[in-house]
């Protein structure tokens, strides 16, 4: 009897996970993504496709923290010596932004907003 009343309960949760799945539409097929030749350079931005127009696809701001990954990664490093870098990386940003707040002349808990959105976007 103990085991009963989870397996009951289990074999519901799965017959309605199986109705709402059944009644979702498909999803749309995912964009291939474009292998970059290697001599050019990863843009910390997507840039629009050649049938948008600039009105609807303007580029897309990438932060700090996501340019410091992209840095890390293209240089191959091992998990620790790669982990490094990117505190490293984003420590320095982080005071970038810090010296942007202090010549804006923002304080108190408006600065700390300011760096954490200025790192992340």
């Amino acid at each position: 009897m103990r085991y009963l009343t989870p397996v009951l309960y289990a074999g519901a949760l799965a017959v309605s996970i199986y109705a709402a799945i059944a009644q979702t539409s498909p999803l749309p097929p995912v964009p291939q993504a474009s292998v970059a030749p290697a001599g050019e350079t990863k843009l910390a931005y997507a840039s629009p496709s050649e049938g948008a127009t600039p009105a609807k696809a303007a580029p897309v701001r990438v932060g700090k923290r996501e340019l410091c990954r992209q840095k890390v990664a293209s240089r191959h490093l091992r998990r620790h010596q790669a982990r490094d870098q990117l505190q490293l990386c984003v420590a320095k940003a982080r005071v970038e932004c810090l010296e942007q707040a202090i010549k804006q002349n923002i304080r108190g808990s408006l600065r700390k907003t300011y760096v954490k959105s200025c790192v992340a976007a």
